[in-house]
């Protein structure tokens, strides 16, 4: 998929500052002119710590979240996911590619800018529990959260592996998506425009064209 202006802009910029460890008031400028006010408010964010990586062990788990002004907010960074309001009935929505939790954390991680918290394996379940959901959606799925379940699953799968539709829905529901069953997270792959999942011999995978 072609990238947006605002994925160009961000991209080239991260891509700039990583091991820089600054922004310049010139990259400063440009992501403030492209973003805007979410700029002002991620970079805030930035500066205050509020980009956390939790890191679980002894599985090695990682877990982004960005502390917001009601709670704190899951990102998945290679599936551009956040679970806030903003992410999903405006960047669903596709009136911007980014929320500001998003902008925040990439910034963070190309910045080495973000807390480090080490967690022991014990709490990744209650942990989930608080984050699994915004605030305010309702528990019976739209197609907003139907799309974020298959970005999910494209990040599950992204380094190559190959699971059966039982263990993908465990690691689907680790993601704070419970409602579901194997038959149902089986049909929403299947229902995927896009066509960027596969399935054979009882495993699912990407397609070769994701």
């Amino acid at each position: 998929m072609k990238e947006t202006s605002e994925e160009a802009t961000l991209n080239l910029i991260c891509k700039n500052i990583r091991g820089a460890g600054r922004l310049t008031d010139g990259q400063k400028t440009r992501l403030a002119e492209v973003f805007g006010d979410r700029f002002t408010v991620a970079y805030r964010a930035l500066e205050e710590r509020r980009v956390k990586k939790h890191i679980f062990h002894p599985s090695g788990r990682v877990v982004w979240i960005v502390a917001g002004r009601e709670r704190d907010y899951q990102i998945l960074p290679l599936a551009n996911f956040c679970s806030c309001l903003d992410f999903y009935f405006r960047v669903i929505g596709r009136e911007k590619s980014f929320c500001y939790h998003l902008i925040a954390q990439k910034l963070a991680e190309a910045l080495d800018g973000y807390l480090v918290i080490d967690e022991p394996d014990a709490n990744l379940t209650p942990l989930m529990e608080s984050w699994r959901r915004p605030v305010g959606l309702k528990r019976r799925l739209s197609m907003a959260e139907v799309e974020n379940i298959r970005k999910v699953v494209v990040e599950i799968l992204i380094e190559g592996r190959e699971l059966p539709i039982e263990r993908l829905l465990g690691e689907v529901r680790e993601a704070g998506f419970n409602v579901l069953t194997a038959r149902h997270l089986a049909n929403i792959l299947i229902a995927d425009k896009v066509k960027r999942f596969k399935h054979a011999n009882g495993l699912w995978t990407l397609s070769q064209a994701q």
